[in-house]
């Protein structure tokens, strides 16, 4: 049975994926349609077409079920267009471009170095938020991601699928071709950057 932790809170300090000599950049401020976005997601992942997303109807998409709780604003277990739409306009309340984020990879309980980490953005994030690619260094963490070949410390808020390789390692397609990996990226002041924990198992 597959193992994924994500939670976010403050931490001291983790090491980049990128070189330290790599350049920074300044990332552009993305541009939310909430309306649109929610929307998609609903005609995406509302399989009864009751007009909300339920918890098993989540599980189509890791990164939702994960934040859950988070979207689920009235606790009625169920997600509407009217939540979607709130929460992605948050996302654009907070966007400054990137939020600061950590990973952290293990597989089978060990840190996994140089793994290449691919976060695609949910096909209802389309337009707003970009692919963007990361290596773990030595220590199996990265907070370094490359987005149309500039270096970023950081993602733009929103949900994402995450793909995991590594030449000569043994992870199995649920983990990159077959992905059910996920994580929302959230810019919360409170929590400082946010921590994606992957707990991988090879079989």
């Amino acid at each position: 049975m597959r193992r994924l932790r994500l939670a976010t809170f403050l931490i001291a300090a983790l090491a980049g994926c990128t070189s330290k000599s790599a350049t920074l950049h300044e990332a552009p401020v993305p541009k939310y349609d909430a309306e649109a976005i929610a929307k998609a997601a609903l005609a995406e992942f509302d399989k009864d077409g009751n007009g909300s997303i339920d918890a098993g109807e989540a599980r189509a998409c890791p990164a939702l079920i994960a934040a859950f709780a988070a979207f689920d604003t009235n606790g009625d277990k169920k997600i509407s267009a009217d939540e979607i739409k709130k929460r992605v306009e948050a996302y654009a309340a907070g966007a400054t471009g990137s939020v600061p984020v950590s990973i952290i990879v293990r597989l089978d309980s060990k840190l996994l170095a140089d793994a290449t980490l691919t976060f695609i953005p949910e096909s209802c994030m389309s337009g707003a938020i970009k692919t963007a690619t990361g290596k773990t260094n030595s220590e199996g963490t990265c907070g370094e991601l490359q987005i149309d070949s500039k270096t970023y410390r950081g993602l733009a808020a929103g949900l994402y699928k995450i793909q995991v390789v590594k030449d000569g390692a043994s992870i199995p397609a649920r983990y990159n071709t077959q992905t059910t990996l996920g994580a929302e990226v959230f810019h919360d002041t409170r929590r400082g950057e946010a921590m994606i924990e992957l707990l991988l198992l090879s079989r």
